[in-house]
């Protein structure tokens, strides 16, 4: 990437650690987004809403989207929750 763009393309991370900085909860975040166990969770959140957008394709029906959005999400819930 050239520069102006890489420095365009990285001001909102910038701004959220600047704002959060020096916050505890903001550190243990950093710290446990990146462990091992965070980034599988992470691959199988992706892999949740992957599928949900294959069924929301088969069943575009507002009541069928509403649904899997609510399904997917709660899914990714539980499987990023720090307690688990």
């Amino acid at each position: 990437m050239p520069p102006l763009i890489s420095q365009i393309a990285g001001w909102p991370q910038r701004v959220i650690d600047w704002l959060c900085s020096g916050r505890a909860d903001y550190a243990a975040f950093q710290r446990r987004k990146a462990t091992s166990a965070h980034r599988a969770g992470r691959t199988l959140c992706l892999l949740v809403w992957s599928g949900a957008a294959i069924l929301m394709l088969l069943c575009p029906s507002p009541g069928c989207v509403a649904t899997f959005v609510l399904i997917a999400t709660f899914v990714s819930f539980t499987l990023l929750d720090e307690r688990s």
